[in-house]
């Protein structure tokens, strides 16, 4: 029993503590790439919205789409950052790697600045080396209106670019955090079943 008592001091801290995994529907794998490291899901095919649109119309048809059983979809985000121009007017950034796409192109496509996609599409299909739209509708506007982010797979640059703009569209949903049993759970489990089976032999 003292042993015991030690034991479930120390293993409940670590059940308690163990952080959620995350995990989905297994059903849409094939058509869809799972990012670990942004906990994203991204369509294998960036061009299944059809054609380059107004960043209106993009969200519109991420916000719209279902797919695989989910209605979730959104287009990829950055935060509103700062490096939309410089001090000399060039408005085109590089090495922007806090940006989902910006993560695609130097993170998992593993390309250099000023590269360009080529043939180095990794698990997409169809991924343009063109302009893709993001999410956030950024604070900057210019004589033809609001503003927001885009990132080109040509060069990989991110920059602003009037909402009027047509670019392509790609739709990503956030995985859902599931509990994940883990081994001190399991443990302790064991050891509780232990017990009570001592207790009822001695009895």
């Amino acid at each position: 029993r003292p042993l015991l008592s030690i034991l479930f001091a120390v293993l409940v801290p670590l059940v308690v503590a163990n952080p959620s995994a995350y995990g989905d529907s297994l059903n849409v794998e094939s058509s869809l790439v799972y990012d670990s490291q942004l906990q994203l899901y991204w369509l294998i095919d960036p061009t299944s919205s059809g054609k380059k649109m107004t960043w209106k119309a993009a969200n519109a048809w991420a916000e719209n789409l279902s797919y695989g059983g989910y209605t979730d979809w959104h287009l990829p985000s950055t935060p509103d950052g700062t490096w939309g121009y410089d001090s000399n007017g060039n408005q085109h950034k590089y090495n922007v790697t806090v940006s989902d796409l910006g993560h695609v192109y130097y993170t998992v496509l593993q390309l250099a600045a000023d590269e360009g996609l080529g043939n180095n599409k990794g698990p997409f299909t169809h991924l343009q080396a063109s302009y893709y739209w993001l999410a956030p509708l950024s604070k900057t506007s210019d004589t033809n209106g609001p503003m927001a982010w885009v990132f080109d797979f040509s060069r990989g640059t991110q920059f602003l670019a009037s909402t009027n703009t047509f670019a392509y569209a790609i739709a990503v949903r956030k995985a859902t955090p599931v509990p994940e049993p883990c081994t001190a759970l399991l443990l302790l489990t064991g050891l509780l079943t232990l017990s009570r089976a001592r207790s009822s032999q001695r009895r």
